[in-house]
């Protein structure tokens, strides 16, 4: 299945779930007709028909989809097919780095009225970066502070599930995220630390400049001064 063929399905299951609204899915189709214009036409588009909150300076690749409930996008670089659609609250601070094909979604079970405290939203704080193919549920909330990076491909941060009552997931700042991770709800990451590849994080780390790895994540070795940038 090529890239383009795979957002196609991602776009109609959205559309075709049941219990979302006829206003999201005007929106998931007004989206569309955005991801295939120039760049620089993007942020006008979404401010006038969207209404999102888009810097002029903000750079959104082809087949890249925004259809959320709410946007605040500052300057930044967001390459193509990118997947960023649910009844969320995206923020994407200054500098900020995604590469391509990216998945930062949730359905429409979330906007039920049983799930009135989930927080439904997604923080990319300044001068970080995502790679390619990582997917990120923002449910309960999703937080990846200044400077830290999700490294590598096919990590995956999780927060909701059966008797998940903290759901948020914090990454704290200047932390790297190696690939192919995966984040239980309610973990917290604390600042400069690594995580390394194939690692399951099921509980939070709150110390500092470690290197977290392994299945489940413990910390390997504390004032860990390796480099990822």
């Amino acid at each position: 299945m090529t890239t383009s063929q795979s957002l196609f399905f991602k776009i109609q299951n959205i559309y075709y779930a049941g219990g979302l609204p006829l206003a999201f899915k005007l929106k998931l189709c007004i989206a569309g007709i955005i991801s295939i214009f120039p760049w620089f036409l993007k942020p006008l588009l979404y401010r006038l028909l969207l209404g999102y909150k888009v810097s002029s300076s903000a750079r959104i690749g082809f087949l890249t989809m925004i259809a959320v409930d709410k946007a605040d996008i500052a300057k930044c670089s967001i390459g193509s097919f990118n997947f960023l659609v649910g009844p969320y609250s995206l923020t994407i601070a200054e500098n900020v780095t995604m590469f391509c094909r990216n998945t930062i979604s949730v359905g429409s079970w979330v906007t039920d009225s049983k799930n009135a405290d989930y927080v439904r939203y997604c923080y990319l704080g300044k001068n970080t970066l995502v790679a390619d193919l990582h997917y990120i549920d923002p449910s309960g909330g999703f937080e990846l502070q200044e400077g830290s990076w999700l490294g590598g491909r096919g990590s995956q941060f999780w927060t909701h599930g059966a008797l998940a009552a903290n759901r948020k997931i914090t990454i704290g700042s200047n932390c790297y995220i190696g690939s192919a991770v995966r984040f239980k709800p309610g973990t917290t990451i604390g600042n400069g630390n690594i995580v390394s590849l194939g690692s399951v994080v099921t509980k939070s780390f709150a110390l500092e400049n470690a290197l977290i790895g392994g299945s489940p994540a413990t910390v390997l070795k504390e004032d860990y001064n390796g480099k990822y940038k």
